[in-house]
């Protein structure tokens, strides 16, 4: 008969308790102490404790191997499945097998956890609950946009990456050498979008866009993932409204599908509610200046640009994301965020 192995979030609900369990994992924690070894394992779902007493499992080299075992050692364990309110997630593993499949180095990455050593240690980083989080909040992000605008009747259309021309600024292009040609890494995709809605009418597309500019900023990255989408006979206030649509749909199941992720990043999500449960306000420029100067004390010479200062200050003007329009074009979309 087959083996059936369980993640930690199944173990975590409760049905299993007092049933005898199996998890394949990596050791997140551990320490023991004369006949006891207790070892917290985690996978993609969770963490859950582990307790390995000497006499009660079937080997002694099980005993010994849950004692030298280091973080990230790869294991599977099998046991019976207690509920215990000291354990992470109130539940544990009475073990009777505990088998290493792979013992770990030291792991690098203790209580330093500076920008500096973190990047050098990317790829052991990525393991870290806080980094597991952000990676499946992003893969529900990705996710629903799709869903979002097939949908609603777009369809998806992929430009290519390599592209001869500009469509922001020729300053930020990263040139590329093709054979005997020279040739970018795209920008956008808003020049070959612009050419496909007189056939498809309703695009989208989530694809890799890359900026050569030297400023070190959250707005200002050389590589990322943009979403765009492009329609026939679409006015700005159809394009507003889809822009909010988008936001709340993506909002409503981050919520519903990573409620304990945005626990583990300690995001308050009360914040968030108001933007699931009321309208995104529309405001022109012009408007917005005006909040800033009587709300806020701040002087802004109209025409220029509302920079992040501007921005995270008429933000507490509102509980929920805002549209800013300047005359005829989407001048920014602002999040709470």
């Amino acid at each position: 008969m087959r083996q059936v192995w369980l993640p930690v979030k199944e173990l975590l609900s409760g049905k299993h308790e007092g049933e005898l369990v199996s998890l394949r994992g990596w050791i997140y924690r551990t320490r023991s102490s004369g006949k006891i070894a207790f070892t917290v394992i985690r996978d993609s779902t969770g963490i859950i404790q582990v307790t390995i007493v000497k006499n009660e499992v079937e080997e002694l080299e099980s005993f010994e191997s849950a004692r030298k075992a280091l973080m990230e050692s790869s294991v599977k364990v099998t046991g019976i499945l207690k509920k215990d309110d000291r354990a992470p997630g109130g539940f544990e593993i009475l073990a009777s097998i505990f088998n290493v499949v792979d013992y770990a180095d030291i792991y690098p990455i203790t209580k330093d956890q500076s920008e500096v050593l973190l990047r050098d240690n990317r790829h052991l980083w990525l393991r870290s609950r806080r980094m597991t989080s952000i990676l499946k909040i992003r893969s529900t992000v990705t996710g629903a946009i799709h869903d979002f605008f097939r949908g609603r009747g777009y369809h998806e259309f992929t430009p290519p990456i390599f592209q001869p021309n500009q469509a922001e600024g020729g300053s930020s292009l990263f040139e590329v050498k093709y054979f005997d040609k020279k040739t970018y890494l795209s920008q956008t995709w808003q020049l070959y979008a612009e050419a496909a809605i007189f056939s498809l009418e309703k695009i989208y597309d989530v694809s890799p866009t890359f900026r050569a500019e030297k400023s070190r900023t959250s707005r200002h990255i050389c590589e990322f993932w943009m979403a765009e989408m492009e329609a026939a006979w679409m006015d700005l206030a159809e394009v507003t409204e889809i822009a909010k649509e988008e936001l709340k749909f993506i909002l409503a199941r981050v919520m519903e599908r990573n409620t304990e992720d945005l626990k583990i990043l300690q995001r308050d999500v009360t914040k968030l509610m108001p933007s699931l449960e009321k309208p995104f306000p529309t405001i022109t420029y012009t408007k917005a200046l005006e909040i800033l100067k009587d709300e806020h004390g701040m002087e802004v010479e109209w025409g220029k640009d509302l920079r992040t200062l501007e921005e995270n200050k008429l933000m507490e003007s509102f509980d929920t994301p805002v549209v800013v329009i300047f005359s005829c074009m989407l001048l920014s979309y602002i999040s709470v965020f």
